[in-house]
């Protein structure tokens, strides 16, 4: 379900009606019979499957426990409307500032008496709201499996990788070590990185911030082009100047950032022999990568979604993911990646990531 849709769930549901006050219950339960895609469940707080109650301030302190749990412990939004005399808003005020943290389940206010623009626009929205937070929870728990799957998978065939690796050292000659280290030590930080997208998928599902620490821009970027030029042995692959060293706040995936555009500018590179250019400059607190390529250049049809997910080039073989991927592990780190929209010929994309002062732990 893309964003678009999830914007457009209608506003229907489940209501219960948890209203002290006689006369308000009735005007309330009225109203929400006359409408087919409202359901009214007579349930109690604890038992009663909804989405959406309706309440005032005494039901809310008669049942202020149960309707604390209940939303504690829902996935998605859980929204509690509640219906507030007119005539007594000092009442309500005091109400307000004596039990702030009632107060906070509240997610809407009617004025009583109802007047019913005032109630169809609240119960709309806060159902429409409540829709769009079930779907977004359903989201997340499938990428939430999705991540655990993959990392396991990766994990099992990179340890099968690596045991292969200690059979062939076995017989392998001296020529062919260093090869073979090289192979391992690849497999090794494709294993550490399952355990960091771990890391992040979990504190991205939580809420909080993503843990960053100092980091040498340069000797990531230095590495990710000698890994590209391994890779790739028909391209040529070069810093224009040699780079400064510049520290940025960031994490393991930083590499992939880079990997990717590199990785980018040569499989969708229909010369003969692809030349990839990188730039590194320093101003202002910030530090400006450019990759530039020689390639045939981004097609018009996709440059304003190149970074959504799934975007694919024209006849590319790739998942969709790697622009995806680089522009959140640059929102990430407070940064910001752009394709150049100019005429040269190739396709130039510019990462900028704001500098930290040099610590002697950046690695």
């Amino acid at each position: 379900m893309s964003a678009a849709d999830i914007a457009d769930l209608p506003a229907s549901g489940t209501v219960l009606p948890l209203v002290a006050d006689a006369a308000n219950r009735r005007v309330l339960a009225e109203w929400l019979a006359e409408r087919e895609r409202y359901t009214l469940t007579g349930d109690t707080p604890a038992d009663a499957a909804f989405d959406l109650c309706i309440l005032d301030i005494r039901a809310l302190v008669e049942n202020r426990v149960v309707l604390a749990q209940r939303k504690a412990s829902s996935r998605a939004l859980l929204p509690y409307l509640l219906l507030v005399p007119d005539a007594k808003r000092d009442a309500v005020e005091a109400f307000r500032r004596e039990h702030a943290d009632l107060w906070r389940l509240v997610d809407g206010v009617v004025r009583v008496p109802i007047r019913q623009y005032d109630l169809g626009d609240r119960v709309e929205s806060l159902l429409r709201l409540r829709a769009q937070s079930r779907a977004l929870a359903d989201r997340e728990r499938e990428l939430e499996i999705l991540n655990r799957v993959l990392r396991h998978d990766i994990r099992n065939d990179m340890n099968v990788v690596l045991g292969w690796l200690s059979m062939l050292r076995d017989d392998a000659t001296d020529d062919q070590l260093p090869t073979l280290d090289r192979v391992e030590a690849a497999a090794d930080h494709v294993v550490e990185l399952t355990l960091v997208a771990a890391d992040i998928a979990k504190t991205l599902t939580g809420g909080d911030a993503v843990a960053l620490r100092p980091m040498s821009l340069t000797r990531v970027l230095r590495a990710e082009v000698e890994k590209s030029r391994e890779a790739f042995a028909s391209a040529r692959i070069e810093f224009v100047d040699d780079p400064p060293n510049v520290t940025v706040a960031a994490n393991d995936l930083l590499g992939s950032v880079f990997r990717n555009l590199l990785n980018n500018a040569v499989q969708h590179n229909d010369t003969a022999h692809p030349v990839v250019a990188v730039d590194v400059e320093v101003r202002d607190g910030v530090v400006r990568v450019t990759v530039t390529d020689n390639g045939p250049g981004v097609p018009a049809g996709v440059r304003n979604s190149l970074f959504a997910e799934e975007v694919k080039g024209i006849e590319s073989s790739g998942t969709g993911m790697g622009l995806y991927l680089v522009a959140a592990l640059v929102d990430t780190y407070d940064g910001d990646v752009r394709l150049v929209d100019d005429d040269a010929p190739g396709a130039t994309f510019v990462v900028e990531l704001p500098v930290v002062e040099d610590a002697t732990d950046a690695r």
